[in-house]
């Protein structure tokens, strides 16, 4: 587990703890069978329970220093300039992951899309573009859910892939272009 990710967990144990202790000792229920309020032990313990699910449910709370995406070897496309000259312009294929940090499947896929730009380094170019930074990407190319992969070869939209996928359909589609 990431370090950044048993903090969260701690945190939410700790405070949802401490909020169950608060509303067992304060709001003694009249029949004691109350399991949040019935005693502060009672409290803590189911408390920290609901706390800890909470931090969980919630994803990663890292987030990345401006310009890089967290874990990504992937190449981050900032704009419309980037976007022609490192994808329309590129030689090889090129794998454009339009993505959201507010999107659980997008988070899901991350860790597909950094082993595509790991796998074929030198072979294809593999590029993420967030659609909050760059709406007017989204917009030129139709992207109206994320994830959305769309594939480019010499400069045209060879394939699209909308919603999360196992990595073997990424990989066939880049095989296919890469003949």
């Amino acid at each position: 587990m990431q370090r950044a990710m048993v903090i969260q967990l701690v945190l939410g144990l700790l405070i949802g703890g401490s909020l169950g202790a608060t509303l067992g000792y304060f709001g003694k229920c009249s029949t004691g069978t109350c399991p949040l309020t019935a005693n502060p032990y009672r409290g803590a313990l189911l408390g920290a329970l609901i706390g800890g699910f909470f931090a969980f449910s919630t994803g990663s709370s890292r987030v990345a220093p401006e310009g890089e995406v967290a874990g990504y070897d992937a190449v981050q496309i900032e704009n419309a300039a980037d976007f022609d000259t490192q994808v329309l312009g590129a030689q090889q294929p090129v794998l454009v992951d339009f993505y959201s940090n507010s999107c659980p499947p997008c988070r899901r896929l991350a860790p597909t899309i950094e082993a595509l730009a790991e796998e074929y380094e030198g072979r294809a170019l593999v590029c993420k573009v967030n659609v909050d930074r760059a709406p007017d990407l989204a917009q030129r190319y139709g992207i109206q859910g994320v994830p959305s992969v769309l594939f480019f070869s010499g400069g045209e939209e060879a394939g699209r892939l909308v919603g999360l996928r196992p990595q073997s359909a990424y990989t066939e589609m880049l095989e296919k272009l890469l003949g």
